[in-house]
């Protein structure tokens, strides 16, 4: 007999999961969370540059000066590399070389940022393209160049339009496999740019400037703060779901990025936007649903199970990682932790934002977004401020607080069933 799916499962959770297992918003996910890597990198040269910044007589010399130049190159180029990520994660779920796939997305990314030739006096060629393009701020038209390259050198590999290299060495046929679908997907971008004449920057610029905008005002952005937690409830895991969401976001804090280089402070005066990825990093506590505040409630509980998975996962926790405690409490689909996993991370948002709104703390800012940074230094690092750490802290207690009435319930049910 087959069992009746709950109405739940039937109008949230399935079209949820096939909208997340969509061979292009994986492609998308695995991309973005790929490239992450290289915001990683960004991230401890930012570290290094806050602690140059704080020795007497080192933040003004020629080393710190040249750091700070590196860690904007870093940055600057992460689109390229988000190009390549969504390519070959696209690839990957089409069972084609992911290798090629990104080269070509490479070629189209840059064939999408229109670079001009330019030739002075003497001869010499500059490549000339406005940097800011290549960093956060081409995200989107990193997507396009990733997904564009992996479903046309899908499309031509399905139907065997390649050129037949039967009996060479296996790397020398790959070349040729994909030559005809490189060339497919360079003329393709080619022809977007040249012949038709779009800017692909500019048009996602024009067209997403109003979406952005909702998603990160105050209720667009209280809006994805609740669903985070309501799709890891019920089995779901944000990221697969929200990711797109959080490409707008990383705009945001290019943005801010940009107005801190030219020496304005972080303020909404200032167009600074207080819903961007670096303010979501810094509301990263422990997790989706906020469960560091949880994981500290839980070493100090009087249950002995709690205790003892509050002291396994803690080391998780601190980095952000806390499946350990959505399925080892367990959290999902537990009637007793749905409020207080609901609830947290709402009131968290709220309070950051006033703070943030009232100028108590600097806009969050910094394009050093790692979400696997214990809180506690991940707040200085993304708004280089002091008193966000404070802030930090107080929220913790706070979740904690909440989380304690829960889990005396919950132990309660635990020895109940004990017995």
């Amino acid at each position: 007999m087959v069992e009746k799916k709950l109405w739940y499962e039937k109008y949230f959770i399935d079209p949820l999961n096939k909208y997340a297992a969509n061979r292009l918003i994986k492609s998308i996910t695995g991309g973005i969370n790929g490239g992450v890597n290289v915001l990683l990198i960004g991230s401890f040269l930012t570290i290094i540059s806050i602690i140059i910044s704080a020795i007497p007589g080192l933040n003004q010399t020629s080393f710190a000066l040249k750091l700070a130049d590196l860690k904007v190159l870093v940055f600057g180029i992460v689109g390229m590399f988000f190009a390549y990520s969504i390519a070959s994660s696209n690839a990957k779920y089409n069972k084609i070389d992911k290798q090629s796939v990104g080269f070509f997305a490479v070629i189209a990314y840059f064939i999408f940022m229109r670079p001009e030739f330019v030739v002075d006096a003497a001869g010499t060629t500059y490549f000339s393209v406005e940097f800011s393009r290549f960093g956060a701020n081409g995200i989107f038209v990193a997507i396009v160049s990733g997904l564009w390259a992996g479903e046309v050198s899908n499309f031509f590999k399905k139907r065997g339009w390649v050129i037949n290299a039967e009996g060479l060495p296996d790397i020398i046929k790959t070349w040729f496999d994909y030559l005809i679908a490189g060339t497919a997907v360079t003329l393709g971008a080619w022809a977007f740019t040249g012949l038709l004449n779009i800017d692909l920057h500019t048009l996602f610029s024009s067209l997403l400037t109003p979406v952005v905008h909702v998603f990160t005002s105050f209720g667009g952005s209280l809006l994805i703060n609740a669903l985070s937690p309501l799709l890891f409830y019920f089995g779901i895991h944000p990221l697969s779901v929200l990711t797109p969401v959080l490409a707008m976001y990383m705009t945001a804090t290019a943005q801010n990025a940009e107005l801190l280089a030219h020496g304005l402070a972080p303020t909404i005066a200032n167009g600074f936007v207080i819903n961007n990825l670096a303010t979501t990093f810094l509301l990263d506590l422990g997790g989706a649903g906020s469960t560091l505040g949880l994981n500290f409630a839980l070493l100090f509980s009087k249950h002995k199970y709690q205790r003892k998975l509050g002291q396994l996962a803690i080391f998780p926790s601190l980095l952000n990682i806390n499946e350990p405690l959505i399925f080892g409490l367990p959290i999902m689909l537990n009637p007793i932790f749905f409020l207080p996993f609901f609830v947290v991370p709402i009131i968290n948002y709220v309070i950051t934002y006033f703070v943030l709104f009232l100028g108590w703390i600097k806009i969050p800012s910094s394009m050093a977004l790692s979400m696997h940074i214990p809180a506690f230094i991940n707040a200085f690092i993304l708004s280089e401020d002091p008193k966000a750490v404070i802030l930090v802290i107080m929220l913790v207690i706070l979740d904690g607080l909440i989380w304690v009435p829960f889990l005396r319930l919950h132990a309660r049910q635990v020895e109940a069933r004990e017995k």
